[in-house]
């Protein structure tokens, strides 16, 4: 009975085998075989020949990220010939773990990504075959993933065809990877040179997505040792999700998305999330969530530049571009992992071409930038020598008014009518002081507060001869200068009326006068060691300044309080306009 079951097994075989011959080449060899699923990770090349197998009749399997069982291969080669025949069996997949082959229940041969052959010279796992004259060979192949996708391809190649098949393979990405490291090297000089960090995330960006690449294809199998090679792989979700990060600082920065103050908050959160995403995943093996992250940031970027696009950011159209290839490329990526379409069949270089497509169009949103940069920078200069012309006009203007002023008060003999017409001259005064030191930063006229300050006391100090008063000064802010001039001619009454009225010896005062900027607010005090005032005098036209300036101009909040000298507090928000 044992003789007749064994005659059956060996017959059929025998009928679902695939003859070859000399002339067989780069033939799909997984439809003519059977597949077995083990679950349990169970099997060993003894127990399998018991099982029960499933005819495939396709060239191609993909079962994504299957790290939880075994694949099993059987399939029979005969020699119709009556010469002896040499193959090469060819696992077209470099990135499953482990491939073990097998000749009946012998093995012959261990390869795969964590265990790759001492004498391999090929990117993918290979099996050199021979057959006697008209000889049956019934062979296993054990194929599994703990990490990365399980695919699995056979194709049998004649020696010859598979030499130059490899040549040409590895030939042509030879010639990428070294263009890609000129590309990259090129832009690190430029980086080095402008110090514009779109082109340090440019060159990251093509960095780590060429170094994935370079795994990706199985060339890391051929450079690196086996310990290397565990390491790299331990931490493969560091290595495909790193080009995705530094694309997207890529483009926040070619899109200057600090413009749109929504958008760029939400993706530096994203960015933040994204990373500590990956670290768990490594730490917790669900290797399985790692594509999840990667699709939704780039439909978040996808998002971000059609909405630039739509506010006529012209980075945008080649950012779209670009995103689109990556998208396109990924996507092929993942139906083929999945079993579902093979494009590399038909275009076994479409991301290798889809990258150097990357790289023109980046490299055009990067053009598009730096021109906007020059033009830019052609504006500023343009605005600040129209700001110095304007500044030197209105100081000849205010001059020549002050000039006139002076003169009439000269001729004034009467006492009060010449304090009226000094307290003008120093509100005049500390409207001309503001434009000496007028900056422009973002198309905004900026105020360095602590020197505006200073030299509206200077001219106070000259004009009462009380340089013995101890002025202090804390004003490290930067303001619009619209908002400025409000806060000075307020400095210029408060230390006027404490010079004036609030010391009985002038070498006793001390005013201090502080200016914060806090989450978005203004707080400005100005404080004497002085007597104060009385409170039937606080209606003077100073203290009227002080009141419509701060409650009226700046839209603030105004205190004045009198314990051991005169305090005055306002408050106000910040204006970003």
């Amino acid at each position: 009975m044992i003789k007749y079951l064994f005659m059956l097994f060996i017959l059929s075989n025998i009928l679902f085998s695939l003859a070859i011959d000399n002339k067989t080449t780069n033939s799909k060899l997984l439809k003519y075989a059977e597949i077995y699923i083990d679950n349990n990770k169970s099997e060993t090349i003894f127990s399998i020949q018991n099982k029960e197998f499933k005819k495939n009749n396709k060239e191609e399997l993909g079962f994504g990220y299957s790290p939880h069982f075994n694949v099993w291969i059987k399939f029979t080669l005969t020699n119709k010939t009556a010469q002896p025949i040499e193959k090469i069996l060819e696992y077209d997949n470099p990135l499953s773990s482990y491939v073990n082959f097998y000749d009946g229940e012998v093995l012959l041969k261990k390869d795969g990504l964590l265990a790759v052959a001492q004498d391999r010279k090929s990117l993918n796992p290979v099996l050199k075959i021979k057959l006697k004259p008209n000889e049956s060979k019934l062979f296993f192949i054990k194929a599994s993933s703990s990490i990365t996708t399980l695919i699995v391809k056979l194709n049998l190649w004649s020696s010859e065809d598979f030499k130059d098949k490899e040549r040409k393979n590895q030939l042509l990405l030879a010639l990428f990877f070294g263009a890609m490291g000129i590309i990259i090297l090129y832009n690190s000089i430029i980086f080095l040179a402008t110090k514009e960090f779109s082109y340090l995330y440019y060159v990251l960006f093509f960095a780590t997505v060429s170094f994935h690449h370079f795994m990706y294809k199985g060339i890391g199998t051929l450079c690196f040792s086996s310990e290397t090679m565990q390491r790299l792989i331990e931490n493969s979700s560091f290595i495909v999700a790193m080009p995705m990060f530094f694309l997207a600082l890529f483009v926040q920065q070619v899109l200057v998305l600090k413009q749109y103050p929504k958008l760029n908050k939400i993706l530096n959160y994203l960015l933040i999330a994204y990373l500590i995403a990956i670290v768990l995943i490594v730490l917790t093996h669900q290797y399985q969530y790692r594509s999840l992250f990667l699709m939704f940031t780039l439909i978040t970027l996808l998002y971000m530049a059609i909405y630039a696009l739509i506010k006529k950011n012209r980075q945008a159209y080649y950012v779209i571009g670009g995103l689109v290839l990556l998208s396109t490329s990924g996507l092929f990526m993942y139906l083929s992992s999945a079993g579902i379409y093979d494009i590399f069949e038909y275009f076994p270089y479409y991301t290798e071409f889809s990258l150097v497509a990357e790289i023109g169009s980046f490299s055009l949103a990067l053009a598009s930038k730096i021109k906007m940069l020059n033009q830019e920078k052609v504006k500023s200069q343009e605005r600040a020598l129209l700001l110095k012309e304007l500044k030197h006009r209105m100081q000849n203007n205010i001059q020549f008014i002050l000039s006139f002023l002076i003169l009439q008060r000269d001729e004034i003999s009467d006492r009060r009518t010449e304090e009226i017409l000094t307290n003008l001259e120093h509100r005049i005064l500390a409207t001309s002081e503001l434009y000496a030191l007028l900056e422009v930063k973002d198309e905004i006229s900026i105020v360095n507060m602590r020197s505006y300050f200073s030299l509206i006391i200077t001219n106070i100090q000259k004009s009462f001869k009380a340089n013995k008063v101890k002025i202090e000064i804390d004003a490290n802010v930067e303001m619009n200068s619209k908002y400025a001039i409000y806060c000075g001619l307020i400095v210029n009454e408060a230390v006027t009326n404490a010079v004036k009225y609030a010391f009985n010896s002038l070498e006793d005062g001390v005013i201090n006068i502080v200016l914060q900027e806090k989450k978005k607010r203004y707080y400005l005090t100005i404080k004497d060691n002085g007597s104060g005032f009385k409170k039937n005098s606080s209606d003077g036209l100073g203290m009227s300044i002080i009141d419509t300036l701060a409650t009226i101009q700046l839209e603030g909040t105004l205190q004045i309080t009198q314990e051991h000298g005169t305090k005055i507090a306002i408050e106000w928000r910040k204006h970003d306009r």
